[in-house]
């Protein structure tokens, strides 16, 4: 038995129908990176940039993992070399330098209409061509809806005075998008568990990312509190990281790919309810409409790929 069917085991009752616990598990993977939001904003209020914030994030992750990967190895016989690259790289260290680098060019707005959105129709088409999980109508207009409400969340900021260099981090977020989308392909065609997936990913994150940090790139953290610095080790590394994404990776094996990827469309959504909650901030008539797509997007996709057969194996 493979470590992604034994996720699938679980003792019969109410809560065992593989489509609801993964979508309680890929809501989980949702309420963390939204909160990383919150999070992030005060690290940059406190000095830190966003190279110190993915050094803390793998350095804490990759630490913590490192008994697990010991134990478990790097599943080479089902990832190959290049489904080791693609894996990390996906979720770990090059996406977070990819959207961090976008956001050098365009607002943080623009990252919520060009990347949670695109991800899911992303994954939707390379789920179809590699994974036979094809989506019916139903489940192609659910995409759209989410690629809707997208729009309205971040898309009228993309015209509006953006500058040149915007163009470019525009490409960054689609670029960051598919990463993902690949990630996502790749650990559910892979058959490798979700804490054994996450263990991977942050360990081979820190290894490859923490040396270029402190030979080359720009460094703010000396100007940082230590309790500002401990905050983001601990939120980025362990919850970010650790929880959100070993969450999000039982979702995968739960619900597929498409139906994993589409929850994440609903961060930007979740953002919105934090601010309203926490910073007294009311939502505009456009993104209250973009909660609506969004949320019945994410409804209709999941729901759509939950009908179908899992994909054979070949």
């Amino acid at each position: 038995m493979t470590d992604a069917a034994a996720e699938l085991s679980a003792p019969p009752g109410r809560w065992a129908h593989p489509g609801l616990r993964g979508a309680l598990w890929g809501l989980l993977a949702v309420a963390v990176w939204a909160g990383s939001f919150v999070i992030t904003r005060m690290g940059v209020k406190a000095g830190l940039n966003a190279f110190d914030l993915v050094a803390l994030r793998f350095a804490t992750a990759g630490a913590l993992m490192v008994p697990i990967l010991r134990r478990r190895g790097l599943a080479f016989d089902r990832l190959g070399l290049g489904g080791l690259v693609l894996l990390v790289a996906g979720s770990g260290a090059p996406y977070a330098l990819m959207l961090a680098a976008g956001a050098r060019y365009a607002p943080a707005s623009h990252a919520a209409a060009l990347t949670p959105g695109p991800m899911a129709a992303m994954t939707a088409l390379l789920g179809a061509l590699f994974l036979r999980e094809r989506l019916p109508v139903i489940g192609w207009a659910g995409v759209g809806l989410i690629l809707g409400g997208s729009a309205l969340i971040g898309g009228p900021s993309l015209f509006s005075g953006s500058g040149e260099g915007a163009a470019l981090g525009h490409a960054l977020f689609l670029g960051g998008a598919l990463m993902w989308a690949v990630y996502v392909i790749v650990l559910r065609r892979s058959g490798v568990g979700p804490l054994h997936a996450t263990a991977i990913v942050a360990t081979g994150s820190a290894l490859l990312y923490l040396p270029l940090y402190l030979l080359v790139l720009p460094k703010g953290i000396g100007q940082a509190a230590l309790p500002d610095i401990a905050l983001q080790a601990i939120y980025q590394g362990c919850f970010t990281t650790l929880v959100g994404l070993a969450a999000f990776n039982r979702a995968v094996v739960l619900l597929g790919a498409t139906g994993a990827a589409a929850l994440p469309a609903l961060i930007p959504v979740v953002t919105l309810g934090l601010g309203t909650l926490m910073l007294g901030e009311s939502p505009s008539l456009a993104e209250t409409a973009a909660t609506l797509l969004i949320g019945g997007g994410v409804l209709v996709t999941t729901l759509a790929r939950n009908r179908r057969p899992p994909p054979s194996k070949t």
